[in-house]
């Protein structure tokens, strides 16, 4: 029986967090060793970005219970399900007392300058070391702690940082990925995953509110009939690469961040771990690394993955095929999709909670998950199969493998292979891709590179149009709720927007797919929703089906065309 020390930081101040996740990842660079609990997450800092997502009364009054202690919750389940015997460690010091074999020192950086924090986790990956401020140095008084870096005074500004970072430590730090952490969030939970796979880590502006920006924004959202000129005439590409270039002339933050990212390089596909910074906003963000050519993970708030990523899966639960439900010609088929599963936070949580819920199970409903943890975190994912009912459906966050915004991505086919290749190996066939209405060249690439995906449900949010598109080759069919203004309306708002739609359905059968915005809206919402509907032709499904019902309405049609 495999023995898992267990160390609360629930009470730890930020600082003290850092270091105790840092000695996590190395700990638990050759087997789990380590396990944190962050406990519940009563501190605002820990519920919001650069938004709050849930706010407290949304919080203490509908998300706190429902959420629970997700730490535990994982605990729980590791040592029920893979027989881990745990062990807790009384404090920060005992646990450097029983892992000194670990680490060879301790790296001091400034909080006077935070995101000397950054470099800290960098060296700490690379040369063993335990990050620590002065502070914890005086509290602990570690005498077997010797400082082999100091931090403190070495440069002026970020930008001195990260371009020391960059010149001195990014060709030792693993290949294919960096990070891009904000030390002002206070949140160290990824930190242990960082130190562990020695993660180039930084926190630069992509904000630039000017030509650049505009321009990517054009190829991603602009009018339709002009995106399909320029993608067309192939002019997609010198847009893209002068748009970023602007952008970098009149942002050092941006230029910087561009230097970084076009030096990641990876056999598969290049990845960025965490979120934005507080000067940024998350389209921001998403339009320069997707420019760039890579996908984001989103990482933030995301704790244990130094454990999670060392525990192997037990027998992989691979999907049932299934049958295709007889087609009701005056039925009217709902899908509901809960957003937001790209983020390992969503994975480490159990979707916000929802995934413990006692409505689980009772209606079909669409999950999303992140495929990338086949790889990253194995054991995680294969939880979510073994535990699945028949009402559960895994299907791929936004945009497939790794969070992208499709029509800016240089290398889309490549991006598509690997999406295909990571589906593939956990048996997931539906996807939500971020953008609903791609131009045609994207069409054709995602049904050329499909592989055994049944198709597309599409759109976080309606922004101008909807495209259905269904036949044998690609099915992909745009959300047709929320709009962009309805993202976070509240549960009963937005499903009273979808009883509306239901109402004002006059061609059957018809067919309505809603995306639901997981800070606002839980499977109980969806449940009970569903379990007030009395029309025996209104039909809530999973989204496999829903794809494949589209198929078979498509025949129907087809056939009484070619007979009249």
């Amino acid at each position: 029986m495999k023995t898992i020390n267990f160390l609360d930081v629930s009470t730890f101040s930020y600082a003290e967090r850092v270091c105790a996740a840092a000695l996590q990842g190395l700990v638990n660079r050759s087997e789990p060793y380590l396990y944190l609990d962050y406990g519940l997450y009563d501190d605002p800092n820990a519920r919001c970005t650069n938004e709050e997502f849930i706010d407290g009364e949304l919080w203490y009054g509908k998300y706190r219970a429902f959420l629970g202690n997700q730490d535990q919750h994982n605990l729980d389940y590791y040592r029920q399900e893979h027989g881990f015997a745990v062990e807790e460690i009384s404090d920060l010091p005992a646990a450097l007392e029983l892992f000194k074999s670990t680490y060879k020192g301790i790296v001091i950086w400034d909080e006077a300058q935070p995101d000397t924090v950054n470099a800290a986790i960098m060296l700490a990956g690379q040369e063993n070391l335990l990050p620590m401020t002065s502070e914890i140095v005086e509290k602990l008084h570690p005498q077997y702690l010797p400082a082999k870096r100091d931090l403190r005074g070495k440069w002026g500004d970020r930008l001195q940082i990260y371009t020391w970072a960059f010149n001195n430590l990014f060709a030792k730090c693993k290949s294919g990925v960096i990070a891009c952490v904000e030390p002002g969030w206070q949140r160290a939970e990824f930190v242990d995953f960082l130190v562990q796979e020695k993660v180039f880590t930084y926190s630069l502006s992509s904000q630039y509110k000017g030509v650049g920006s505009q321009l990517l924004m054009l190829l991603a959202f602009g009018p339709p009939a002009l995106r399909e000129l320029l993608f067309a005439l192939h002019l997609d590409a010198p847009i893209r690469k002068f748009a970023l270039r602007w952008m970098g002339k009149r942002s050092a933050e941006v230029k910087l961040s561009n230097h970084i990212q076009k030096a990641v390089r990876s056999d598969t596909y290049p990845t960025i771990f965490g979120w934005h910074t507080k000067r940024d906003d998350e389209l921001a963000f998403m339009l320069q690394l997707s420019a760039n050519g890579l996908r984001l993970v989103p990482a933030h708030m995301a704790g244990n993955f130094s454990f999670h990523s060392r525990i192997q899966p037990l027998d992989k639960k691979q999907p049932l095929k299934r049958a295709v439900p007889e087609l009701d010609a005056e039925g009217i088929y709902l899908t509901f999709t809960l957003s937001d599963g790209d983020q390992l936070m969503m994975m480490h949580t159990g979707e916000l909670g929802n995934w413990y819920s006692p409505a689980r199970g009772t209606v079909p409903f669409n999950w999303e998950v992140q495929p990338l943890l086949v790889e990253i975190a194995p054991a995680l994912l294969d939880r979510y199969f073994r535990q699945a009912s028949e009402m559960d459906c895994l299907i791929a966050g936004p945009s497939g493998a790794g969070y992208v915004i499709p029509p800016l991505i240089p290398h889309h086919p490549a991006y598509l292979k690997e999406t295909a290749r990571i589906c593939e190996k956990r048996g997931i066939q539906v996807i939500t891709s971020y953008i609903a209405d791609p131009c045609r060249r994207v069409l054709n690439q995602l049904e050329q590179y499909k592989g055994n995906l049944i198709g597309y449900l599409a759109g976080y949010a309606v922004v101008t149009r909807t495209l259905h598109i269904c036949h044998p080759n690609l099915i992909f069919f745009s959300n047709q709720v929320p709009k962009v203004n309805e993202i976070v309306l509240p549960a009963e708002q937005l499903l009273v927007r979808v009883r509306s739609l239901i109402e004002e359905v006059q061609q059957y059968p018809a067919f309505i797919a809603v995306h639901l915005f997981a800070y606002r809206t839980t499977i109980a919402d969806v449940a009970d929703f569903t379990a007030r509907i009395n029309n025996p032709h209104v039909h809530v499904v999973r989204g496999d089906d829903f794809l494949s019902l589209l198929v078979v309405n498509k025949k129907i049609e087809k056939e009484r065309k070619y007979e009249n």
